[in-house]
């Protein structure tokens, strides 16, 4: 669980401080959208690291920019926006020359769906790590070790000197836990991409 101090006490603080040219105030607002935002590019441009540059300098053009926004919510919006149009052209870049991906060159009008569900897919993901981190510590590690690191039980088992019985056990009390944390919807989401995955 995040022990840091809050520094801002509410999102009109924090961006009256961004406004002003606080560097704490642009770093926070850094941690907070670069993840979600690697994530989204990503799976634009299937390049983590492209991606990772182009969230880079978007993020850096937030600073540049840090007297026009209005509100948290117009950053926000400014992120994805700015983020999907150099994914744009970062795909329009790499594909003059790939005729078989020719028809990944959609106009924007026909992207916004898709960009739309990416954006709240990648929102969906996001609050699921937050709960997984907010899980008993050796409950949280197994189900890290178990989906994110793609561990088999027995690995587990023998990487924490326990029985393969307490992983399973674990693994069942995690999810036990997300269910009565998450939104019905996003537990759903949850369930399905495990066990689509055989993971569950």
């Amino acid at each position: 669980m995040n022990t840091e101090p809050l520094l801002y006490q509410n999102e009109d603080d924090l961006l009256l401080q961004l406004n002003s040219g606080d560097q704490n105030a642009f770093s926070q607002i850094f941690k907070q959208f670069y993840q979600p935002l690697c994530f989204f590019c990503n799976r634009l441009i299937t390049d983590s690291a492209t991606a990772e540059e182009i969230v880079q300098d978007i993020l850096i053009k937030v600073w540049d920019k840090k007297e026009d926004f209005s509100s948290l919510s117009s950053i926000k919006a400014f992120l994805y926006i700015s983020t999907r149009n150099a994914s744009m052209n970062f795909i329009d870049k790499q594909q003059r020359q790939q005729r078989r991906e020719r028809e990944l060159l959609y106009s924007i009008d026909e992207l916004e769906e898709p960009i739309i569900q990416d954006i709240i897919y990648t929102e969906v993901l996001n609050e699921i790590r937050t709960e997984i981190n907010n899980l008993p510590e050796q409950c949280g590690k197994i189900i890290k070790m178990l989906y994110e690191e793609e561990m088999k039980p027995q690995e587990i088992a023998e990487e924490l000197n326990i029985k393969v019985s307490t992983v399973y056990n674990q693994k069942m009390r995690g999810i036990a836990i997300l269910k009565t944390r998450l939104a019905g919807a996003t537990f759903e989401i949850l369930m399905i991409y495990l066990v689509f995955n055989g993971k569950y």
